[in-house]
């Protein structure tokens, strides 16, 4: 498994935030009322690209070769947060009809 995480590059990384984000919003708007739909689209890329960057860390990988890299998180995180976006955009639109 840390093979895997570490394996990942910037942008593999970015598509699996991505992919895994609008995956995880489109579940929740169908779970969640409508009001926390907008705070799910911001928490949930950032929890997910935090964990995705942090895990190869807590899976026993040395912590002094991730801290340079902090930057990934915010790259990793807009990635999820522009797709879960518009998802939640096109849901509400096609639940005003």
């Amino acid at each position: 498994m840390k093979q895997l995480v570490e394996s990942l590059s910037l942008g593999s990384g970015a598509i699996l935030v991505a992919i895994l984000s609008v995956a995880i919003v489109w579940l929740l708007s169908s779970v969640v009322p409508q009001r926390l739909r907008v705070l799910w689209v911001v928490i949930e890329p950032l929890v997910l690209a935090y964990c995705l960057y942090w895990s190869p860390v807590w899976l026993g990988a040395d912590a002094s070769e991730y801290g340079v890299w902090k930057f990934i998180v915010v790259i990793w995180f807009l990635a999820g947060f522009f797709p879960s976006a518009v998802l939640v955009l096109i849901l509400q639109k096609r639940r005003a009809k």
